[in-house]
């Protein structure tokens, strides 16, 4: 199916043509001679003229005139077959009713296209100036523009658009300019390993259009040793058989006749897993044509057509079943799924939870979560921790089970795809961070002034990408979690919005309530797909002293220290680090509250005195300072007397500031102990077996 990218290579030699040093006049002179296209006179630019050519491959009585003439007109060394509509699927997508898009809005700076499109061709890296004063043409979109650079340069440009921004790849609320389209550019590097532009592109825009709402998507695998000799046709072997520049897959083998092989059963949309052998991966793909759906017999030569999303050779996590071509089993998703080189893409392409028991539909358990959950306990109880589990359990169930290696970089992947944004209040958080406000910012136009612009916070950005897929009908979930909820001024973060965060009042539901935002009066809603995971330190806050409206629309959930994890040791040098902990938690429990106990992270992993004696010194001691307000005797009294707070009578005063007979004073153990009582195992076990 090399014909789906033939466009790339008549596209850019048209480019170079244009782009030539006489490209102005070249223009005006040949686009004249192009039928069905009304252009040649002076002002004709080239990003009009190639943006309007490519409108006309989508009508296939149009191209077989205009195309054809073009090759004339123009001395093409290539072609793009007229009568293949799978040449024709490239930008832009976006139809606009005006033919000089760019140019009309000119006010008689024609030069400013030709300097972008000449960079665009031969020194894409450079062209940050150009392309930011061509979108502050008026009438200009990011999309407009990003559509015809691609069509000029298909390696170094992809479309911002309605298709690719459908993927959630880039986070970034809204691309601007040069820098924000690079950033976002990066990121679907990242998540199409191996793909060029002009692929990434083509895949974004099936996706949309076709794939993404199937409910019976199915998944297959297939080895690139097709006849079970030796041979790997994925790359430079036979360019008529090669698996990825022709963009299929195949076998060779003796077919349903002898053995059961699927062959009618992908169709458009499916997922193919491609290896070589039974431990390595080669790619991953999606099915785009069938050539076997109408056959009575086995034909060697029918191909699977696909779609690439991932190129990238990787060692597999575990074997794969062996057959040529055949459902993938739960052995061979899993060894997929686990391999580093392919774990996004499954998130991309919507497999990342565990497989089900039979094919097809992919099904989110239907498990009630709260719309809005607070984790709250004492400092050093996980809770920012398991804020990863509570997130996977609602987004992607099936990866809860998996370690924990595998589960944060599942949570960093749906971090990367939008789905996940977290968020960290403090006594200056306010609205205009949160939901929207109006910013200084330098103006680049006029250098050292002040201009101000509307800025959009990280709740309304993931509430916006939440409703946008509520209402093309996906199920997709969204989780913003708030790390420290409760100490943010909770009634200046969420403004009106602690309304609309009810359940009864999210978009979605019988009572669903919009209201007007005050710097954008634009209505704004709470859609039903998007949760909340805040985590709250008790030591910092009492629950009770909480917003009431905050308590009336969070479920909480207790995390409390547990002194007997198994990650914590029982015999570090004979402490017992759990009785250690058990017992200092009782004492401040009684002598304090049990929300200002120690939680079980600071002894995890504590292996060695030293271990210990670091984290006592650096962590623990600190903490019970900050609880008792430097009140030393309760201090020694938790850490069961033991010479890590010293005592003495203080000195005789005069009469006159004399305050009572046996007054004490407490120190604490000098860092550089020469006694070295830090590392003493027996002050640690003092803790424990002392006078309680």
């Amino acid at each position: 199916m090399r014909e789906i990218y033939l466009w790339t290579d008549w596209f850019t030699e048209l480019a170079k043509k244009i782009a030539a040093d006489d490209g102005k006049v070249f223009l005006m002179e040949r686009a004249g001679n192009v039928n069905n296209l009304s252009y040649g006179d002076l002002n004709v630019d080239p990003f009009s003229f190639v943006y309007n050519l490519a409108k006309q491959g989508s009508v296939p009585e149009k191209r077989n005139q205009v195309f054809p003439s073009v090759d004339e007109a123009f001395g093409m060394g290539t072609s793009i077959p007229v009568d293949c509509d799978d040449a024709f699927i490239f930008p832009p997508y976006a139809f606009t009713d005006t033919v000089e898009v760019f140019s009309s809005g000119l006010a008689g700076d024609s030069e400013l296209l030709w300097h972008l499109f000449r960079a665009a061709v031969h020194q894409p890296e450079n062209v940050e100036e150009h392309f930011n004063r061509v979108l502050e043409i008026d009438g200009v979109t990011m999309e407009q523009l990003t559509q015809a650079l691609i069509l000029i340069n298909p390696s170094a440009f992809l479309p911002y658009d309605d298709a690719t921004r459908s993927l959630y790849i880039s986070n970034l609320h809204e691309v601007a300019n040069w820098t924000q389209y690079q950033e976002a550019l990066q990121r679907f590097r990242g998540a199409f390993p191996g793909c060029a532009f002009y692929e990434i592109n083509l895949f974004s825009y099936l996706w949309k259009e076709y794939w993404k709402n199937r409910e019976d998507r199915k998944k297959f695998h297939v080895s690139t040793n097709a006849y079970n000799d030796g041979r790997d046709f994925w790359k430079d072997t036979d360019p008529e058989l090669d698996f990825e520049p022709n963009n299929w897959v195949f076998t060779g083998g003796a077919g349903p006749d002898r053995r059961p092989y699927p062959l009618c059963d992908p169709q458009p949309g499916d997922v193919m897993l491609v290896r070589i052998g039974i431990s390595r991966g080669h790619g991953i793909g999606i099915v785009y044509r069938n050539d076997h759906l109408d056959q009575n017999h086995f034909d060697e030569s029918r191909r699977i057509h696909v779609v690439w999303v991932n190129k990238k050779l990787g060692e597999l996590a575990g074997s794969t079943e062996q057959l040529a071509l055949n459902y993938a089993g739960n052995r061979t998703l899993n060894a997929f799924r686990q391999a580093s080189a392919y774990k996004r893409t499954f998130a991309l392409v919507g497999l990342s939870e565990a497989p089900m028991a039979n094919q097809g539909t992919r099904q989110i358990p239907d498990v009630k979560h709260p719309l809005n959950q607070i984790l709250y306990g004492p400092p050093g109880t996980g809770k920012t921790y398991h804020t990863v589990d509570h997130a996977l359990a609602i987004i992607d169930p099936g990866s809860v089970s998996e370690s924990r290696e595998s589960k944060v970089e599942r949570f960093r992947e749906f971090q990367r795809s939008g789905r996940i944004a977290m968020v960290t209040f403090h006594q200056s958080y306010a609205y205009e961070d949160f939901i929207e406000g109006i910013r200084p910012a330098l103006d680049d136009a006029a250098a050292g002034q002040i201009k101000y612009e509307r800025s959009v916070g990280i709740f309304k950005q993931i509430a916006e990408a939440a409703e946008k897929e509520r209402k093309e009908g996906n199920k997709e979930r969204f989780v913003l979690v708030i790390d420290e909820i409760n100490r943010g001024n909770i009634a200046k973060i969420f403004g009106e919005l602690i309304t609309l965060i009810e359940d009864s009042r999210r978009i979605g539901q019988k009572d669903a309530t919009e209201v007007k935002l005050p710097y954008s009066n634009k209505l704004f809603g709470v859609p039903d797909n998007l949760y909340i995971i805040g985590t709250m330190n008790t030591a910092d806050r009492s629950i009770q002293l909480l917003d009431t409206a905050l308590r009336r629309r969070f479920a909480f959930v207790e995390m409390m220290p547990e002194p007997e994890h198994k990650d914590i040791s029982t015999d570090v040098e004979g402490v017992d680090c759990q009785k250690m902990l058990k017992a200092m938690n009782k004492r401040i429990a009684a002598l304090l509250d049990r929300e200002h106990q120690i939680g079980h992270t600071y002894l995890m992993d504590v292996d060695t005195i030293e271990d210990l004696s670091n984290v006592f010194q650096n962590k623990i001691f600190p903490l019970l300072q900050e609880y008792f307000f430097d009140d030393w005797s309760k201090i020694r009294a938790v850490l069961g007397g033991n010479e890590f707070v010293s005592e003495r009578d203080a000195p005789r005063l005069p009469a006159d500031l004399e305050q009572g007979e046996g007054r004490k004073i407490y120190e604490r153990l000098a860092s550089d102990d020469k006694r070295e009582r830090w590392k003493d195992p027996e002050q640690y076990r003092q803790i424990y077996t002392g006078d309680n």
